[in-house]
């Protein structure tokens, strides 16, 4: 017996569902609901050459490195640069959380995409499960990101830093036995990369995010990952949170962005 045209009908209908289910990926990959495919391997890159990648459980694509110097200059916002040497390949810094909106806005007009900070569960999502960022061992094996280590001690610069801007008589301290040579911002990617391909998630500069934070909502916005100089075990947890105002800018906060919906 032959198939009745409503069934056949239903078939067909149901085995186009099944296709496009076999080709969307959550969170990223080719076909994405409205994203670019990406994957690690093959990651999206847009017109300033930043990289973007999947992760797991979200419905974004994140840069695999902290927004450059030269990335956010290439927006004619002016840059303010810190009191130490920087590269146009080291992460963008004195950035507040309003600078960085006003630059994933300017990305998105350029590009005709959805460029934003990410959630807090988003940096979550991308940063993993592990105690630290770089797994669960206290000290961090060397050069594993870019913290306040050895290579503080005897650096002229970094007590000149510490006596200048912080009124210090010398640095705070440092991780012992933890060296990852450099003194203040390294170039980005300079460490090796998560299992996601992303880099930095550690160390280098704090990144913005997205949201308001809970205990200050409506005041401040959340902080994540940590800066090139933190030295203090709970502030290296990927779970530690800091905050500060919208306009607040410091030598040890940047930003990176996603590409969203």
């Amino acid at each position: 017996m032959k198939p009745t045209i409503p069934i056949l009908l239903s078939l067909t209908a149901t085995a186009l569902l099944l296709s496009h289910c076999a080709t969307t990926t959550v969170g990223g990959g080719s076909g994405s609901g409205g994203l670019p495919p990406a994957t690690k391997e093959s990651p999206f890159v847009n017109s300033l050459g930043m990289k973007f990648v999947p992760v797991p459980g979200t419905k974004i694509l994140m840069c695999t490195t902290e927004t450059t110097v030269a990335q956010y200059q290439a927006a004619g916002m002016g840059y303010e640069a810190p009191p130490f040497s920087q590269g146009s390949d080291h992460p963008a810094v004195n950035v507040s959380w309003n600078d960085a909106k006003a630059w994933c806005a300017w990305l998105s007009k350029k590009e005709g995409r959805k460029y934003r900070l990410p959630t807090d569960a988003e940096w979550s999502a991308a940063v993993g499960s592990s105690t630290y960022p770089w797994g669960y061992s206290w000290p961090p094996p060397n050069n594993c990101g870019n913290y306040m280590g050895q290579e503080h001690k005897g650096s002229a610069a970094a007590v000149a830093y510490f006596k200048s801007f912080l009124n210090q008589s010398g640095f705070w301290s440092v991780i012992g036995g933890f060296r990852d040579n450099h003194v203040f911002t390294a170039p980005v990617g300079s460490y090796p990369g998560n299992g996601l391909g992303i880099y930095d998630l550690g160390g280098n500069v704090w990144e913005w995010c997205e949201d308001w934070h809970p205990d200050h909502r409506g005041e401040y916005r959340v902080l994540r990952g940590g800066s090139w100089y933190d030295f203090y075990r709970v502030r290296l947890a990927s779970s530690y949170r800091d905050d500060f105002t919208p306009g607040f800018r410091d030598h040890g906060i940047g930003f990176r962005c996603v590409v969203g919906r």
